[in-house]
């Protein structure tokens, strides 16, 4: 039996609006998550597995064939890969105000934020898609990061601005911006940085650029 339930929604080709996939449950005793199609999902005739190798459309319980991973948890590797990562798990933590949280996957995606790359989001509910987002300027950002490594309080605003990074993998501070209906990915300097990373990385995509590649 399952002791933990979160929903997946997916966005499939054309559609403006998610649509509920199927569910992930944490089983009682072991380090796994399983995850099974929603009926009303596999009888839609434009549904499509969310990973055909490792999440195919069938009825019943998937249990993942990987090995357990970083976080010592058996889970699809297209599920582990839509969560937070390093960075977006320290964000999490501070905004849980304990940087020694008890740390549950499904926890982690149930308050990632849902402007997150890719297809796929998830839900407390089957029925009721509620988007988890969090207005802030650019320099809203920059600061809750700035203060987010040095370990000092946040106020309000950029407590709830630290939500914007945690549906992005990596490791570096980084969120997610938009801008007059554009979606943009913004990376910030980390107190870690052994040389300006950011300034590297910006020469990088200008010779990218005039070379005639199609660089960000």
């Amino acid at each position: 039996m399952p002791s933990e339930r979160l929903y997946v929604w997916v966005w499939l080709p054309g559609s403006v609006d998610p649509v509920p996939a199927g569910a992930l449950d944490a089983v009682v005793g072991e380090p796994m998550v399983t995850f099974v199609y929603a009926d009303s999902y596999l009888a839609r005739p434009d549904a499509l597995p969310l990973y055909l190798p490792e999440l195919p459309l069938r009825r019943g319980v998937v249990v993942p064939t990987v090995e357990i991973g970083f976080d010592r948890i058996s889970v699809a590797g297209c599920i582990r890969d839509a969560g937070p990562d390093s960075w977006g798990q320290r964000a999490l933590a501070y905004r849980r105000r304990s940087p020694r949280y008890q740390n549950s996957l499904l926890n982690d995606l149930a308050e990632s934020s849902s402007d997150r790359i890719g297809a796929i989001d998830f839900q407390e509910s089957p029925t009721k898609y509620v988007p988890r987002d969090a207005n802030a300027s650019l320099q809203e950002l920059l600061q809750a990061s700035d203060v987010l490594e040095a370990g000092e309080p946040l106020s309000t605003a950029l407590h709830d601005a630290l939500l914007h990074g945690t549906s992005i993998g990596g490791a570096r501070p980084k969120a997610s911006v938009r801008s007059d209906g554009v979606s943009t990915i913004a990376k910030f300097a980390s107190r870690l940085d052994r040389y300006p990373i950011i300034k590297a990385e910006a020469a990088a995509m200008e010779l990218a650029r005039r070379v005639g590649l199609n660089a960000a």
